[in-house]
């Protein structure tokens, strides 16, 4: 979405903005250069933001796992070759360097023992995240530098640049400058962030491991189905959600009710601004009408 509007959001995995200079600059389109049909990967590398990992270890905020725009393109791979196999890094801290000895440590540190002369396919996905002036300053850069230490890391793998849910038209420029001078397919999802894409108040997430979530509740309901029926209040508006829990305990004097199971609500507009499964749904599309893959 070309939006003005900014977003600022603080999750364990996830720390992104909306730019405000979209108004000025470079559009975002995707930007595709003709490699032919290609196989279906082998294995592959994703290196992404909270699109990814930002509901800890799948995408905010999709529903569950199964739901990301990660977790959809895996699944069809993985129909088309069993043998299929990817693995997950987060680019957060690459996002937030403010100069190159910081990209420098992360490159070396973190990228380069991910590489190897057995991947396919490579799909970057961040640049949302660089936010302030010096992270745009080192990003110019930074994304020349983080293409070429993959090419030189995993030499036989193709690359796929997915950019962004939330945009900057600096960031725009320099991924694009990147793309054209290593002949990296740029595929824009930023047409995709429209508010029937995005995630909502009230969705229910269901998580990989245990976890505890606290709501300040206007009022609950236990129901037949050991589920708990909660009405709260988000900026004047009420919503209600169900979730399951295996315990929870009750403040009746500050009406904060407190559960513990797999499912929490998601309460925070800057999370709620992230894709929804629709968002992802269409995200993974877009990918495979720009990637010319031979399913056969």
């Amino acid at each position: 979405m070309r939006s003005l509007a900014c977003y600022f959001g603080l999750m364990v995995l996830s720390m992104m903005t909306v730019s405000c200079d979209k108004i000025f600059g470079e559009d975002l389109t995707d930007l595709i250069f003709d490699y032919g049909v290609i196989e279906v990967p082998d294995k592959a590398l994703f290196i992404g933001n909270s699109l990814l990992l930002g509901n800890g270890t799948f995408g905010m905020n999709a529903t569950d796992s199964l739901h990301d725009y990660h977790a959809l393109i895996q699944e069809r791979f993985l129909a088309a070759n069993p043998a299929y196999t990817d693995v997950k890094l987060s680019g957060i801290a690459f996002e937030g360097c403010e100069d190159y000895a910081q990209q420098l440590d992360w490159l070396e540190n973190t990228l380069r023992p991910r590489l190897s002369a057995d991947l396919d396919l490579v799909v970057i996905q961040i640049g949302d995240n660089v936010n302030t002036s010096k992270k745009r300053s080192a990003f110019e850069q930074g994304a020349k530098e983080l293409i070429a230490t993959i090419k030189e890391g995993a030499p036989n793998a193709r690359i796929v640049w997915l950019y962004g849910w939330y945009v900057s038209s600096r960031v725009t420029k320099s991924i694009k400058n990147a793309c054209k001078q290593y002949a990296v397919n740029l595929i824009a999802i930023d047409d995709i962030h429209k508010t029937e894409n995005e995630s909502s108040i009230g969705t229910v997430v269901t998580w990989a491991e245990p976890t505890t979530q606290t709501v300040k509740y206007t009022r609950y309901t236990v129901l037949p189905d050991s589920r708990l029926q909660i009405d709260f209040v988000v900026d004047g508006k009420n919503y209600t959600a169900k979730v399951r829990a295996t315990s929870y305990d009750d403040n009746p004097g500050t009406k904060l009710l407190t559960w513990q199971g797999y499912e929490t609500i998601t309460t925070d507009w800057h999370v709620a601004s992230h894709p929804g499964n629709r968002g992802f749904a269409r995200i993974a599309r877009h990918f495979f009408e720009m990637v010319d893959i031979n399913w056969k």
